[in-house]
This record gives C-alpha cells, sequence and structure tokens, in this order.
C-alpha cells in the first residue's frame, strides 16, 4: 500500500485550500462577457472582456488544432472579432445611435483562463449626457444561460476610479436595450433592477430549480407503512410545499443576506459543489424514504449553501455601498417571485398528477433517479478542474 508522508499530505491540503479560494476571489468568472465603460465630461470609451475559448466557440481561433489558443492566434482574427462584438452592441442617446471605434485589444489571464480586451471609443458623444440606452446581446451562443455585464470602471463625473465590482447593468438572454446612468443610479432604479436580476436569476440556475423541484415531488405524496400514497386533499398538499418553501426561503436568505454584506464567505468551487450534492442528497430521499420525517431540516442545512450561491451572483452585481442594503432586499425579492413563479407553476401540475398509480415509480424512482445522474454530472464537473490541479501538484511533487 502506498505510504504519504506528512509533507505530502500537507502538499495536498494546501494545494486545495488555494484552488478553492482561487475561485472565490477571482475578479472574472466563467460563462460571462463584459463591457467595461470610461466616462468624462467630454468622452466615452470602453471595452469588450470575454476568455478566448468562449470567443473560439463563436470564431474558430485554433488555426493549428493543438487545443490552445494563443495571442498570435487570436491577432489573425481580431478584426472578425470586433465587428462581431460591435454587431452585438449600440449606444444611443436622445435617440441617435452613435458608432463605436475599434481601440486596439490586449490580454488579460486569471486562473480561469484567458481574457481578451477588446477596445473602443465613441466619438461624437460629447459633452457626454446623463444617460445612454446600451443594447448589448450576450454570447448566447457559448450558453444560452450567459449574461452580460455592464460596467462603469472610471468615471470623472462621479469620482469613480478602476472599479471593477459594481455593475451598472446586467444583460440577460434575448435582452435588447438597457438604461444606463452616467452620473449614478436612484435608489428606485437599483430596487428595480435587483428584483429583475433575482428573477432572472432563480430562473437561469438551472441547478436551485431543480432541487426545488426534487423537494416538490413527494410533496403531494404522504408516507403510510413506507409506501408513497396520494394526499387526500389540496390543502394538505399546500401545507407541505408551504412548510418546504419557507424553510428553504428563511435559510437562503440567512446567507444570502450574510454573505453579501460580508459576515461570512465560502469559496465559490465548494458552495458550488454542495449545491449539486444537494441535489443528489434529496433526490436520493426520494427514492428511498429513510429520512423524510427531518426533510424540513435537509432543506435548511442545504438551503444554507444554496444562498451562499446566490450571493456568489449577487456580489458581482454589487452596488455602492451606500445603496448596498437596497440591492440586497430588491435582489432577495427577485429571488422568491421568481421561485413563487416555478411553484405556482410545477405544484399544480404534480398535484393532479398524484393519483396517477405510476407517479410513485416514474416521479420519485424513475425522475430521481435521472436528477442524482445530473447532480452528480455538475458535481463532476464543479470538482474536476479542482482535482485535476491538485493531480498535476501531487504529481511535481514527486
Amino acid at each position: 500500500m502506498c505510504r504519504f508522508s506528512k509533507t505530502r499530505w500537507a502538499l495536498l491540503y494546501a494545494v486545495l485550500l488555494s484552488v478553492l479560494f482561487s475561485s472565490a476571489v477571482s475578479a472574472h468568472r466563467l460563462g460571462e462577457s463584459y463591457v467595461f465603460f470610461s466616462v468624462t465630461d467630454t468622452a466615452l470609451s470602453g471595452r469588450f472582456e470575454a476568455t478566448l475559448a468562449d470567443i473560439d466557440k463563436l470564431i474558430p481561433l485554433d488555426t493549428n488544432g493543438d487545443g490552445e489558443i494563443t495571442p498570435d492566434e487570436f491577432s489573425l482574427r481580431a478584426d472578425e472579432v470586433y465587428a462581431f462584438f460591435a454587431d452585438r452592441f449600440t449606444i444611443t442617446s436622445e435617440g441617435v445611435t452613435y458608432p463605436i471605434v475599434s481601440d486596439g485589444f490586449d490580454f488579460l489571464a486569471v486562473p480561469i483562463g484567458t481574457f481578451v480586451k477588446i477596445g473602443f471609443t465613441v466619438p461624437g458623444l460629447s459633452p457626454t449626457p446623463d444617460f445612454v440606452e446600451v443594447n448589448y446581446a450576450p454570447l448566447t451562443g457559448v450558453s444560452p444561460a450567459q449574461l452580460g455585464y455592464g460596467i462603469i470602471e472610471n468615471n470623472s463625473r462621479t469620482g469613480v476610479e478602476n472599479n471593477e465590482r459594481y455593475i451598472s447593468v446586467v444583460f440577460e438572454p434575448g435582452e435588447s436595450t438597457k438604461r444606463m446612468s452616467l452620473i449614478g443610479p436612484s435608489p428606485w432604479q437599483i430596487m428595480k433592477d435587483f428584483v429583475v436580476h433575482g428573477i432572472w436569476h432563480i430562473w437561469l440556475g438551472f441547478d436551485h430549480v431543480l432541487f426545488l423541484i426534487t423537494l416538490l415531488l413527494p410533496a403531494v405524496l404522504v408516507l403510510q407503512a413506507k409506501v408513497w400514497q396520494p394526499v387526500d386533499n389540496f390543502r394538505t398538499a399546500f401545507i407541505n410545499v408551504l412548510k418546504i418553501v419557507s424553510v428553504f426561503t428563511i435559510s437562503h436568505t440567512l446567507t444570502l443576506s450574510l454573505s453579501a454584506l460580508g459576515a461570512v464567505t465560502l469559496p465559490v468551487t465548494l458552495v458550488e459543489a454542495i449545491i449539486a450534492l444537494s441535489i443528489a442528497v434529496v433526490a436520493l430521499g426520494n427514492m428511498f424514504p429513510i429520512f423524510h420525517h427531518r426533510v424540513l431540516i435537509i432543506v435548511f442545512l442545504f438551503g444554507l449553501f444554496h444562498g451562499f450561491g446566490f450571493a456568489n451572483v449577487l456580489e458581482p452585481l454589487g452596488v455602492n455601498p451606500a445603496a448596498k442594503i437596497v440591492g440586497l432586499a430588491a435582489f432577495n425579492i427577485g429571488v422568491e417571485i421568481g421561485q413563487i413563479a416555478i411553484v405556482a407553476v410545477v405544484f399544480p401540475l404534480l398535484f393532479l398528477l398524484r393519483r396517477w398509480s405510476a407517479y410513485p415509480f416514474l416521479a420519485l424512482k424513475l425522475g430521481s433517479a435521472g436528477i442524482i445522474l445530473v447532480a452528480c454530472l455538475w458535481l463532476i464537473d464543479r470538482t474536476s478542474g479542482v482535482f485535476w490541479r491538485l493531480l498535476q501538484q501531487f504529481t511535481a511533487g514527486g
């Protein structure tokens, strides 16, 4: 049997921690593209940012087919990439659409990959107005759920410098135009925008949705002598759902608030892995209801990690610290609205199907087995990078 020295175990532990925490503090994230703006009294300029890997899925960059995209390979198609972004982006003020002009490109290497930074200027927009209409289509060809973020990095009119934390607008899939303030948003605008962000996040957060649906599957049944039976009436099923949704809401609101306010944080990789695990555990409980009587405890404990997951999305959507409470409250309201909408669609359908003789097998057995498979694939996907880097470090250590 292979024996590990204390030094090697220490190396393994240190690498694991470093990989996990590097994911938590990374300023750029996978599956996202960005538009950064710089504002003065007389000029508006900016840049697009996306990973070379994402761009390669839309415009092939790997000319030699070796699986590695180099800056030289990007340079060969830089004009085409710029035209691609320019076609997805417009700036409008008072009914006039202003063309953008290329301003070169550069690269930014971060732990998750290399981002390309494609600069642009907006000639003719002088003096700069208080508001502009920004149209940007996220790279949904890469992922149907990809978001685009508009960030005012520098603004001499409001004193903002080198900002990458506070996002002004979020472009959802299928989004058309967003109104962006160049003089700072109002609290009402912040509240409205963050409610929308919360709704979209829960709807596009397929892992949160699947967790919720997995919990709802047995809510229209009752366990009698270890056999699932349909509930007799709507009231019983509704109370079951109300308990589940209420506990889930309380738990994820608690950690969302603590994390968003900076009181408690966890590594992103760890949180995402446990969220995937939570789906598998609840689905397994549907198949073998050994802890059904403790399901609310399970929901509460895993709901805490889902709250950290919501916070990981809210964190880069941050607003000026003075408006953080408004943004947090509005985002959470949006999450709850989105959650209620999902329950309002799924629960009545499950209630109607509860007396179908095949429901326990198809929903709780076969359906939960499929859910476990999906959750395990997510778990592998979310941790494979960690263990691959661990293996590389471990092998390099001899």
